[in-house]
């Protein structure tokens, strides 16, 4: 919390510093429009609508998957031109990732490229409120839930085409998923989504700790692997992250959890065979991999911060 003192100026004019580091995290500069409303007795500061914000992204050394989450970072944030530039050739590999990734970014759009760029323009207009959004999502995951407990209840006449439209309804939620996060962005400011990820990831990461200390109470058994330490070091270096405000400590831990995944399908394949009569162990490791999704939720809040 920063603290500013009351200025006067003339005979009846107040004035109030902000904060250089806010000003330069949402690339304003002299000129712009700032929205300021008030609620109770506090004020509130917003970016004012009068102009669309852009942002430019250096492409350097990003592999596609850091070049996509920059993509679903700034689309949050609340940029309404987000340009790819580089100073060589952008290997189309990455081109089409990246198209393929704004496909999930509701209004987002392709608006042109070349071999060394590729722009991305908000060509919707947001006149949606944030409640009219959450009702569709809930409308579609809604009917999804519904739907699979009649598939579980028939499950001898499943529809293989059926059960393709209840995982193709996953993504249409997706795509509300983050216009809800760009709404609140556009509302409180843009670390107020990355910190509501962060909480609810910690949250739900102690849940499932709880859930594994609960199984090994009641008897169940699983094989002890190495890699289920390198959590230990990831959640460390997430927190680092995190406190240093890094995000390429943030992206060293997304590697990190990824290889985590890679090593805990070995481990889950091997449990499957050895504890065939105990299924309970294999909720240890579904627990174990979701505390590493988590750990990669901390990380993307992080990110999403710059």
């Amino acid at each position: 919390m920063e603290y500013r003192k009351l200025q006067i100026t003339g005979k009846s004019t107040f004035v109030i510093s902000i904060p250089k580091e806010w000003i330069k995290r949402n690339n304003l500069r002299k000129g712009d429009i700032l929205q300021i409303e008030e609620v109770g007795n506090a004020l509130m500061i917003r970016i004012g609508k009068d102009r669309g914000r852009e942002e430019k992204i250096e492409i350097k050394d990003e592999d596609k998957m850091a070049l996509s989450r920059l993509l679903i970072t700034k689309y949050i944030q609340g940029y309404d031109t987000i340009d790819f530039v580089s100073n060589k050739f952008i290997e189309q590999e990455k081109k089409n990732y990246l198209k393929r990734i704004s496909n999930f970014l509701i209004g987002m759009e392709p608006f042109g490229e070349t071999h060394n760029e590729i722009v991305f323009k908000m060509l919707m207009q947001e006149g949606i409120d944030l409640i009219s959004t959450i009702d569709r999502m809930y409308d579609m995951s809604f009917s999804s839930l519904r739907n699979i407990i009649r598939a579980i209840k028939n499950s001898d006449g499943i529809n293989e085409n059926f059960l393709r439209s209840i995982i193709e309804m996953d993504d249409e939620i997706d795509k509300f998923y983050f216009l809800v996060l760009r709404q609140l962005s556009s509302k409180y400011g843009a670390d107020v989504t990355a910190w509501v990820q962060i909480v609810k990831s910690i949250e739900r990461l102690s849940d499932h700790i709880e859930n594994i200390a609960s199984l090994l109470l009641k008897g169940e058994k699983i094989e002890y692997s190495r890699h289920y330490e390198s959590l230990i070091m990831l959640y460390g270096q997430v927190m680092l992250a995190l406190r240093s405000q890094n995000p390429k400590i943030a992206e060293e831990v997304l590697s990190g959890v990824e290889k985590f995944r890679i090593e805990e399908r070995k481990s889950l394949e091997k449990s499957l065979k050895k504890y065939d009569d105990n299924k309970r162990s294999i909720l240890i490791n579904e627990s174990l991999r979701r505390i590493g999704e988590y750990i990669s939720d901390i990380a993307e809040g992080v990110i999403n911060m710059h």
